[in-house]
Order: C-alpha cells, then structure tokens, then sequence
C-alpha cells in the first residue's frame, strides 16, 4: 500500500504543504487539513483516500474564492455562482461552497435585497422600479425582491425625492420650450424607477402644467 514519505510545507502558500506518496507528490493541501486527518510521514495511503483529500482541497479553495467576492462587497447567491463559473470553478464545486456560506449566513439574498434596496433609496436616489429590475438584474427571487422593495420604499417618501430630484434639474430646463423640459424631466425620473402617478405633479409643480404631455421611457 503507498505510504506517505514527506510533507514539505509551502513557503510560498503558507499554510499549505505537499504531501509525497512513496517518493512523489501526490498533492499540495492545506496543513489543517492534514493536522485534522491525521496524515504524517509513515502512515499508508489509498489511492481512494487521496482522491478524497484532492476533492476536499478543491471544495475549500472554491470556498475561499467566494469569501474573497465576498470580501468586497455583499452578493446574491446569483452573482456569486455567475462569477465562480467565470473563473473556472464547476457547478457541484459552487453549490457545495454557497451551501456551505448560507448555512454559515453569509450568503442571504434576502439580507442582501435589503442592503441594495436601502442603498438604490437613500444613495441612488432610485424609484421603486428600478430598484425592483436591479434586485432581478442580481438574480433575486422576485418574491423576495417585491416583499423588501414594499418594506423599504413603504418607509420613504418617493414624492418628495422625486421632487428633490426635479428641483436640481429645473434650473437647467426652464431654459428650454416648456413641452421639452416636461419630456426631458419626465423620461429623467421613469428612467431613475418612478412611476407616471409620481412624476405628473412633479412636472406640474416644477416645470408648470400641461395638460397631455406623456413621458419618454
């Protein structure tokens, strides 16, 4: 049976070693994981055993791929498995580490809905519309997406951010034919996620009312 003749630690990768079966290396791991087997100069090894550790050692360093998207910034169970397919990694090794992170809590769609939908409100200045098709964009459950959309935007006064968000154009468009700067401004604010029932006594109050004007998407 081959029997394990040396762990020669990383100096390059620390915290991870080769381990050398019968004179050759068989696989680089990582010391953890041959502290927590057992393995050590000496012992025998199955050629069943090594693949199993090769595998184990594959499924943590995708697991460690998707902490370091992670790292930077919240993602939906979506938009991590898009990008670990991107770098190579396969669908049974993604589904095993993101099963592993949302068991852990770290992947949450709903916790990440509500930092995006909290974000596109208060930062971006975005309607409920577009927050909507953005949470979709991310691989959201539309489920999901609309219950968090209603809890957020339930909080906020659409009305008036439109109205802010008028009031800082409107400089700008009174120069213009008064038709024109209702279109621009109309197709500005559909564009940012408001719906007509908000925008109509936006225009009316900013640029002036004109009864008929429809908005371009």
């Amino acid at each position: 049976m081959p029997v394990i003749t040396r762990l020669a630690h990383r100096k390059s990768s620390p915290g991870r070693c080769a381990v050398y079966v019968d004179g050759k290396p068989a696989l680089t791991c990582r010391v953890a994981l041959v502290q927590r087997l057992g393995l050590a100069v000496g012992r025998q090894i199955t050629s069943a055993q090594i693949e199993e550790l090769r595998a184990a050692e594959l499924r943590h360093r995708c697991l460690d791929a998707a902490v370091k998207l992670l790292s930077v910034r919240l993602h939906s169970r979506s938009e991590l498995e898009r990008k670990l397919q991107r770098k190579g990694w396969q669908p049974p090794l993604i589904a095993a580490a993101l099963d592993e992170l949302t068991r852990m809590g770290y992947v949450d769609d709903r916790r990440f809905a509500q930092v995006k939908a909290q974000s596109a409100a208060e930062y971006r200045h975005h309607g409920p519309h577009r927050a909507m098709r953005e949470l979709l964009k991310s691989g959201v459950d539309p489920a999901v997406a609309r219950t968090v959309i209603e809890d957020v935007y339930e909080q906020r006064d659409s009305l008036a951010a439109a109205r802010a968000m008028a009031q800082k154009q409107a400089p700008r468009l009174r120069r213009l034919d008064r038709s024109v700067a209702r279109r621009r401004l109309a197709g500005m604010l559909l564009r940012r996620g408001y719906d007509y029932d908000t925008i109509r006594p936006v225009l009316d109050e900013v640029l002036g009312d004109e009864p008929g004007d429809e908005p371009d998407a």
